[in-house]
């Protein structure tokens, strides 16, 4: 699923996310700061470009809610609310 939707999910994401760096005025302070810890041997670096730092971890975030989700729909049956999650998920009508 990952490799269909995270391209046009972050389309959609990328000008809310943008505008709203832009109003907290954080931007300034993430890429010294990351750029700076990033020179740290021995850890793991970090996107010094805040915009799709908090899409990349915003899409993350999407993307473990829906597995949540559906590992949820799949172990109850009283979960799939829908006919398409019955069909999909294979519950008998």
């Amino acid at each position: 699923m990952r490799e269909k939707t995270y391209a046009p999910l972050k389309e959609k994401f990328m000008p809310t996310i943008k505008e709203a760096v832009t109003k907290a005025k954080v931007a300034s302070y993430w890429k010294p700061l990351a750029t700076a810890y990033n020179k740290l041997p021995g850890v793991k670096k970090q996107n010094p470009n805040l915009d799709d730092y908090v899409c990349n971890k915003a899409i993350n975030g999407l993307m473990t809610l829906i597995k949540d989700e559906e590992a949820k729909i799949r172990k109850d049956p009283m979960a799939q609310v829908t006919d398409l999650l019955k069909k999909v998920f294979g519950a008998k009508k």
